[in-house]
């Protein structure tokens, strides 16, 4: 029975609502068969995923605000870290912290690629 195999196998496929071209039904275009995610969710969805840090989606909607603080205060535990890897030139740790918002391990490849430099 051959014939029943594949009338069985076509209509599994039809159950799951997925057309032959494999979007779903009243699907818009461009959106990847995410079904319900609209570009404002696909928005917001992606400033989300580039938030990471502790907690992923703590705290990261769209009403958060710019830290305004100056740099040597908002990145003290991290100017803390370098000095104690020995890297003592507050003012360039400060510039190179501010520069990778606050990513100490990028800040120590371009303290090195800085020292270099000179």
């Amino acid at each position: 029975m051959p014939g029943g195999a594949g009338a069985g196998a076509g209509a599994g496929a039809g159950a799951t609502g997925m057309p032959p071209g494999g979007m779903p039904a009243g699907m818009p275009p461009g959106m990847g068969g995410m079904p319900g995610m609209n570009p404002a969710m696909m928005q917001q969805f992606m400033q989300m995923q580039g938030m990471g840090g502790a907690g992923g989606m703590g705290g990261a909607g769209a009403g958060a605000t710019a830290d305004t603080r100056p740099a040597a205060e908002k990145y003290a535990n991290e100017l803390v870290q370098l000095k104690e890897m020995g890297f003592t030139d507050e003012a360039t740790n400060t510039q190179m912290l501010e520069q990778c918002n606050g990513n100490v391990n990028l800040a120590i490849e371009r303290l090195f690629a800085f020292m270099g430099n000179q």
